[in-house]
């Protein structure tokens, strides 16, 4: 899990822990367009990506070490979550990663019109991370 900024020298505190679950529990809404690249802290903190493409498109990542230069006390394991909702009803998204992400067991990365996904990103080193796709988004067209 993403920590918070601390002062307890990587202890977990009660503090610690009921930021981290404010934090969990809070979404915003960004609505994305065409050809979107969201910021690493967007991806950690916003987690909801809303758009109706006008063409087909692309979903950019940001480069692992940026995603993993806005963690907080970030290991081996840590992970996050961010959902793609696509509104359009005939153009889909499609994720793309920039340096440093591994995409496994070959997940589908598009977002296909009137379909939403989510994705699992985990760190596996001090400057890469594995996205998962942990849903099936709908039926491939």
């Amino acid at each position: 899990m993403p920590l918070v900024p601390n002062d307890t020298d990587g202890a977990i505190t009660r503090s610690r822990i009921q930021s981290y679950v404010t934090a969990k529990e809070k979404v915003t809404a960004v609505v994305i367009t065409d050809a979107a690249a969201p910021t690493a802290a967007e991806l950690l903190t916003s987690k909801l990506f809303v758009g109706t493409p006008t063409v087909d498109t692309t979903f950019t990542l940001p480069t692992a070490a940026l995603v993993l230069a806005a963690l907080t006390d970030e290991a081996v394991g840590t992970s996050f979550e961010f959902t793609i909702v696509n509104l359009a009803s005939a153009f889909q998204y499609t994720v793309t990663t920039a340096t440093g992400w591994t995409i496994t067991n070959g997940g589908n990365m598009v977002v296909f019109d009137g379909t939403s996904a989510t994705f699992l990103a985990v760190v596996t080193s001090t400057s890469t991370a594995q996205l998962y796709r942990k849903n099936s988004g709908g039926a491939v067209k």
